[in-house]
């Protein structure tokens, strides 16, 4: 290979990883590392592909159905911690606490979930009492 062809096989894998690093997010610009949630509804949707598996959960507000994304880990990292697609379904109801999305987004990044039969997958489902319930 010559040098010219050197020079430009450089410059194009350059240009394909700034996309690549620019492609992805900060958790800081999406989600409050400082506050923690918990919210309860019924999976509506669920995306389990790369980057991040998504559910979209629905909750009733005030007669209102507010739908929130609620992102995990990559496929992989939960599949090595026994998560599977079919782990949870469409119509599942489930409990999340997480870290909410900034500026009011309804975006909520997972720390632990409770499926309806008392399960926890993600760290250790915390008691109410640690959430401020009674």
């Amino acid at each position: 290979m010559n040098l010219k062809n050197t020079k430009l096989m450089t410059i194009l894998l350059g240009l394909i990883s700034c996309n690549s690093i620019n492609a992805h997010h900060s958790f800081a610009v999406e989600f409050t590392a400082e506050k923690t949630i918990e919210i309860e509804g019924v999976v509506s949707e669920i995306w389990f592909r790369n980057p991040h598996v998504r559910y979209y959960v629905d909750i009733s507000d005030n007669n209102k159905v507010i739908s929130w994304d609620v992102r995990t880990s990559s496929p992989s990292l939960l599949v090595r911690k026994g998560w599977t697609k079919n782990t949870i379904q469409v119509g599942d109801k489930i409990s999340i606490i997480g870290h909410p999305g900034r500026d009011g987004r309804k975006l909520l990044s997972v720390i632990s979930i409770k499926l309806s039969d008392g399960s926890s997958l993600g760290q250790k489902y915390p008691k109410p009492e640690k959430l401020g319930k009674k």
